[in-house]
């Protein structure tokens, strides 16, 4: 029987061009991802889900629950990012029961990924290495007889750490390494970090060898020549490959994969040392790859290929990739052709000249345009999301300038995506994106927009005016205003084909009644407000609204983060900030119950009532049954406590659910007909909270994970997306960027 489709997990360029091969099938894509938006812009996608990433704890039972609750049981999984190829090895037998996986189990796999055991197993084939020294500590440099410069790595790819985002860190001395290798060590372990003799030669010394294997032997297979790479000294990613044919590459590539019995994509790069004419082995990626788009224009559509072999078809695969034919990612090659020109090491000639033997580009594509067209801005993004502003933020931190620069860039760049996507011509360009409408998310609706140096919840705090004008933006963008808990019933509907946006506010404000719903009245918009019980009868601390409070007042607090009592320093805004961080952080790392104790107990110490801020706040169970007498409102269950349902158990899950369920309908007379998730995100509302929520008889609930709605948002009725309308964005136009969807083809 044919596999219904494909669910990607992870990767960017590789994955598009993945997809791109099965779309040229007909074949169903299905796109996982905690990392690039890039792949979703493809046509051939049909779908992205968003979730933690591999590394989480729930990464394995997320993918589990994923078959059933997005009905892939059947699918071919295929990992796409060294993160999600460990994790998915490693889980190979449980998944298999779900998905159909070619990729040999971790045990095998395992020394083919961490460069150590490749390197041994290397030496026993007579496959050459780069000279690699091993390292217990950084003491051991001090009698190390070296050739510099060095090169150090992590012993497997993937990962947030700052090696594992450089991928390879230079030394050119011994006081070099001592604290390049010091601080790897900190990060990601002495044991996991590999350093090497750097081989010289630039992206021209380096070959792949590229390969569908299965049981051992290779499907298909051709090798290839990096000809140009950025940074150019030594490559973070290739910038232009191309066709050459190789046999020292094939023969050691086999040699490896034969011992392990490989089955799946996998490439193998080498690089040629002109000190003894060896050509060295550098890493082995079971993977798709960057260039992973050039298979296709080469002839050997490794990708097509992977689909026959899943489906146990004949694959026939005689041809012989075309030599000379090269890939290109075009924004950073231009930079590192314009480097070697202004070094003196290449001509911009030979650059021009270079790109008519180009078949293939890392993003764009004719019959594809959009990931190339979005792929700038998405560069540019990237680079000062993971390499500028961390080190902003490290730079912050240490000369503790007010406010930091990396909030600061980081909201410029939300507020730029922002004013791109409201106008006009660029919404026009993408109707579709807007899907069928919008759920929003608000909080406190209060006067006063003043936004303080030290103001951790301004996000949560829109003004009447804003309000207003999101109302006003919601009906001039053809939306129908309507209650959240009719949208499944309207979307299931095919003979509607209107647009809807669902008013929702969190948490049970006062400021809700007092000031949002004369709005509400003004325009007949229905809205539902989410209350959490705990909060209503001031047995539960608004635990964000108290950490603020602590933070602005005190100059210093004692506070116990786990390790023992310490002073936490509140004297300057960066301080509070910080301050206000860790605490936050405490909260959502630890269990939650000791967490807001341990922060009540704090402000408590400084002369702050955690429940009398609750009081000031929330409404009462008077207010709440005077307010739900007006037909526009709703009131849906928050939980009891306000509690991250997927750090509880099943039987605190199901009370939580069921007995907000009780209070909130004693409140206003009416039984819940909608939920929202505390936090919302992904790792706080996964599958088994979306069960028990529609196992209690809830038709709809709601994430804070961004999105538009559509119809295929009735698959999973009980997990859908909102868009928040945050405290600090409130221009009407942002409301109409929001509405058309754009933005959130960035997150």
């Amino acid at each position: 029987m044919t596999i219904p489709g494909v669910v990607i997990v992870g990767g960017a360029h590789g994955t598009l061009a993945l997809a791109r091969s099965l779309g040229a099938l007909d074949v169903p894509v299905v796109y996982l991802t905690h990392d690039s938006p890039l792949p979703r812009w493809s046509r051939f996608v049909r779908k992205t889900i968003r979730w933690a990433g591999p590394h989480d704890a729930g990464a394995a039972l997320f993918l589990n629950q994923l078959a059933e609750t997005h009905g892939l049981k059947g699918y071919l999984l295929v990992p796409s990012g060294d993160g999600e190829v460990q994790l998915v090895s490693q889980h190979r037998d449980e998944l298999s029961a779900l998905y159909r996986i070619i990729l040999p189990n971790w045990a095998e796999l395992k020394w083919l990924c961490e460069k150590p055991l490749l390197y041994q197993r290397a030496l026993e084939l007579g496959v050459s290495i780069p000279r690699t020294y091993a390292l217990a500590s950084a003491a051991d440099i001090e009698a190390l007889d070296v050739a510099f410069p060095i090169i150090l790595k992590p012993n497997m790819g993937g990962g947030d750490t700052v090696i594992a985002r450089a991928k390879v860190v230079r030394a050119d001395d011994r006081r070099t390494l001592r604290s390049a290798f010091a601080d790897a060590s900190a990060e990601i372990g002495a044991s996991n970090v590999v350093v090497q003799q750097l081989i010289p030669g630039g992206g021209e010394s380096q070959f792949s060898y590229a390969a569908l294997w299965l049981d051992g032997e290779p499907v298909a297979e051709f090798t290839a020549r990096r000809a140009r790479q950025y940074p150019v000294n030594f490559g973070y990613t290739s910038t232009r490959v191309e066709v050459i044919d190789n046999r020292q590459a094939v023969d050691a590539a086999r040699k490896i994969l034969r011992l392990a019995r490989h089955s799946g994509l996998v490439e193998v790069e080498f690089k040629f040392d002109s000190r003894d004419g060896e050509l060295k082995l550098l890493d082995v990626n079971p993977r798709p790859w960057s260039w992973f788009g050039l298979c296709r224009a080469a002839g050997v559509d490794l990708g097509a290929l992977l689909w026959r072999v899943a489906n146990e078809a004949s694959t026939n695969q005689s041809a012989t990739a075309r030599q000379g034919v090269s890939w290109s990612y075009l924004i950073r090659d231009t930079v590192a052709a314009f480097t070697l020109a202004r070094r003196g090491q290449a001509r911009m000639t030979d650059y021009f000249a270079s790109l008519i033997k180009i078949r293939s580009w890392a993003a764009f594509a004719l019959n594809d345009p959009m990931p190339g067209l979005i792929d700038l801005p998405l560069t540019v993004w990237r680079v000062l999301k993971k390499r500028i502003l961390p080190q902003i933020a490290t730079t912050t931190t240490k000369i503790g300038l007010v406010p930091p620069l990396r909030q600061i860039a980081r909201y410029a760049m939300i507020r730029a995506g922002l004013e791109l996507s409201a106008l006009r011509p660029v919404r026009s360009a993408f109707p579709s994106f807007g899907g069928r409408g919008v759920i929003f998310t608000l909080h406190h609706v209060r006067p006063g927009a003043a936004i303080s140096a030290f103001a951790p919840n301004v996000q949560l705090s829109v003004t009447p005016e804003f309000l207003e004008e999101a109302i006003q933006a919601a009906l001039e963008s053809g939306l129908v205003p309507v209650h959240l808990h009719d949208l499944p019933a309207l979307l299931a509907d095919p003979r509607d084909t209107r647009s809807f946006c669902a008013f929702t506010l969190d948490d049970g404000y006062r400021n809700n009644s007092q000031f949002a719903a004369p709005i509400f009245r003004k325009y007949a918009v229905p809205y539902t407000i989410f209350i959490t019980p705990g909060f209503v009868e001031r047995t539960r601390s608004l635990w964000w609204e108290t950490a603020a409070a602590l933070t602005e007042k005190a100059t210093s607090f004692e506070f116990d983060f786990g390790m023992g009592p310490e002073q936490v320093p509140c004297v300057s805004p960066s301080q509070k900030a910080e301050a206000f961080t860790r605490l936050e952080d405490f909260v959502q790392k630890s269990e939650e119950d000791e967490a807001v104790k341990r922060i009540d107990h704090a402000a408590s110490r400084h002369g702050i009532d955690p429940l009398a801020i609750v009081d000031e706040l929330v409404m009462d169970a008077v207010e709440l049954g005077m307010l739900s007498k007006d037909p526009l409102v709703h009131l849906g269950a928050h939980t009891m406590t306000h509690v991250n349902m997927c750090k509880i158990d099943a039987e605190r899950l199901a009370y939580e659910i069921a007995e907000s369920t009780r209070r909130v309908e004693s409140y206003s007379g009416q039984r819940p007909r909608s939920f929202s998730y505390p936090y919302g995100w992904v790792t706080a509302a996964g599958a088994r909270e979306a069960k028990a929520v529609y196992d209690a008889g809830y038709p709809v609930a709601v994430t804070t994970q961004a999105g538009t709605i559509s119809r295929q948002n009735l698959e999973r009725p009980t997990q859908l997306s909102r868009v928040s309308l945050n405290g600090r964005f409130q221009k009407k136009r942002f409301v109409k960027a929001l509405i058309s969807g754009l933005p959130f083809r960035f997150l």
